[in-house]
């Protein structure tokens, strides 16, 4: 926002479920689903957004849009080391275990999981983007093109190693990079 602004923001409506999908058809909204929340249900969420879309001035036809959650590397072993803390925060947050600051990629590789939540971190990062550039990007087109989206925002969700300094995030800015490249 600027005293001075020029132009007015689209409006899009952001939403994870069949209701707010609902309502972004209904009121002729642009629609986000957030995939990068759980991605259960984005099918089905953008299938009733698309069916039930009414146009409206705005926005004369549905528009979709997909976020996801990524962290690329160099190599497939090093994004996994990097979506570790990440996943680990996620699982304390769907399992009512305390929430606390970020994990260290070298301190998440010492956490023990139970097999039950060992489970739910694979489910979990199953709907993830985690690998080198090419197979990162490869994946982001393919969920574009399976969910036959507009665009799709990429959440970097890379940890940091020990050493890193606490107001930096290097290794989430080089996810973009390396996307970008």
């Amino acid at each position: 926002a600027t005293p001075a602004a020029v132009s007015v923001p689209s409006v899009w409506l952001l939403g994870s479920s069949d209701y707010s999908a609902t309502l972004a058809a209904d009121r002729g909204l642009p629609y986000v689903f957030a995939h990068h929340f759980s991605g259960k249900g984005t099918a089905e969420a953008l299938e009733l957004y698309r069916s039930g879309f009414r146009p409206s001035e705005a926005c004369p036809e549905p528009r979709t849009f997909l976020t996801v959650n990524a962290a690329v590397a160099a190599t497939q072993q090093e994004s996994d080391r990097l979506a570790l803390p990440q996943l680990l925060a996620m699982l304390a947050l769907r399992t009512g275990a305390p929430l606390t600051a970020q994990l260290l990629v070298e301190d998440a590789e010492r956490v023990e999981l139970s097999e039950a939540h060992r489970g739910l971190l694979a489910a979990m990062r199953s709907r993830w983007v985690i690998g080198d550039p090419q197979q990162a990007r490869a994946a982001i087109e393919d969920l574009a093109a399976s969910y036959g989206v507009d665009e799709v925002m990429v959440h970097p969700v890379a940890g940091a190693h020990e050493g890193t300094a606490q107001a930096s995030s290097p290794a989430r800015e080089e996810t973009l990079r390396l996307l970008a490249a």
